[in-house]
């Protein structure tokens, strides 16, 4: 899980996850010597995929997780959530599967309201996440 970091250490976590992407590539083609070109763009694809997927996470659950300073109100009775716990949501996308990390809010007055930051209807490629 990935908890709002600075922007410093987003982008050292994003190279690190470049650095072991291009070290399992050297690892790859080290047991591979006679690959062609082509078998190389496949591995090299496969391993970006994963990194990508990483970085997406960095970047956006290093931004924000949806946690709010004032509580959502909910959409029913109109007072405020409590906030239960941070959840995952899988997402995949053309760069890759990402998980995100959303604040889970329960409404305490009304039974089964919850609200799971950005909501239900985000399209991967359709907005902003927020």
């Amino acid at each position: 899980m990935t908890r709002p970091m600075s922007r410093a250490r987003r982008i050292a976590e994003f190279q690190a996850t470049a650095l072991e992407m291009y070290a399992s590539l050297e690892e790859w083609y080290d047991q591979h010597p006679e690959a062609s070109l082509g078998e190389i763009e496949q591995e090299a694809r496969r391993l970006r995929r994963t990194m990508m997927g990483k970085t997406l996470e960095i970047l956006i659950n290093g931004r924000s997780t949806g946690a709010r300073v004032n509580a959502p109100l909910c959409p029913v009775c109109h007072q405020p959530m409590g906030f239960e716990d941070y959840r995952e949501w899988g997402v995949s996308g053309l760069e890759g599967e990402t998980q995100l990390e959303r604040a889970y809010y329960v409404c305490p007055r009304c039974e089964g309201q919850t609200l799971f930051p950005p909501g239900p209807e985000v399209a991967a490629a359709g907005g902003p996440l927020e």
